[in-house]
């Protein structure tokens, strides 16, 4: 069980990456269980990787946002959801072995986000707001000296909600470029601007990874950023 609200989004901020189409997806809550015809999307390692979640709605929500992925992929490139097999590289970034179409997925609490590109390598990144445990202490830990020299001077009030921003954009940029936490999250320089934003960074001898923050129609706060490695 999940809806997509299929319409393609646009932002302006989007136009130097016209060809991205990003969907947003409601998962199941914790009171639904997935449809057999959810299932069925699904390949048996995804089956069985669900099962070995604890709790019953991290499964289902799992189950649907492949689900999900499937579906659309599918509607991309004219087959079966259960039909795609798709292959990880050594970093565990997944990729159609016989097509140039890129994809992501991310998910957090109810929703999730699906990315795709014709060609362009991208990431994506939802994160719903919750308490940070230790904001000092993960502060420190994710973020380049500069941002968190930066950070620490922000009022306390707006700390938190720049923190996720931060947090959010890192991933999306290192899931685009499918090196995960392989590399520190502490060497992507984001900045640490709250409002809706977009930015490029540059790795050392590496890539050109450009960025934006997604606004999207959520009931509670979040933090949503697409990224893309420049051709």
């Amino acid at each position: 069980m999940w809806d997509v609200h299929r319409a393609r989004i646009h932002w302006p901020r989007l136009t130097p990456m016209p060809q991205a189409q990003v969907w947003l997806v409601r998962l199941p809550d914790d009171t639904q269980a997935v449809s057999p015809e959810t299932q069925a999307c699904l390949s048996q390692e995804e089956v069985q990787r669900a099962r070995r979640f604890t709790q019953p709605r991290h499964a289902w929500r799992y189950m649907a946002a492949h689900a999900a992925l499937r579906t659309l992929l599918a509607e991309a490139l004219h087959c079966a959801p259960h039909a795609l097999a798709w292959q990880t590289d050594a970093d565990g970034k997944p990729h159609l072995p016989q097509h140039p179409l890129q994809f992501n997925l991310s998910h957090s609490d109810v929703w999730a986000l699906v990315a795709t590109h014709p060609t362009l390598a991208l990431g994506v990144d939802l994160e719903i707001h919750q308490p940070w445990q230790d904001m000092d202490g993960l502060a420190l830990g994710i973020l380049h000296p500069d941002e968190a020299s930066a950070w620490q001077q922000l009022p306390v009030a707006t700390q938190a909600q720049a923190l996720h921003a931060a947090w959010t954009r890192k991933e999306a940029c290192l899931k685009a470029l499918g090196t995960g936490l392989r590399l520190p999250p502490e060497q992507v320089v984001v900045g640490m601007a709250a409002a809706p934003s977009q930015g490029r960074w540059r790795q050392d001898g590496g890539h050109t990874v450009d960025w934006c923050d997604l606004p999207l129609p959520l009931p509670t706060p979040h933090s949503a950023c697409l990224a893309w490695v420049q051709a």
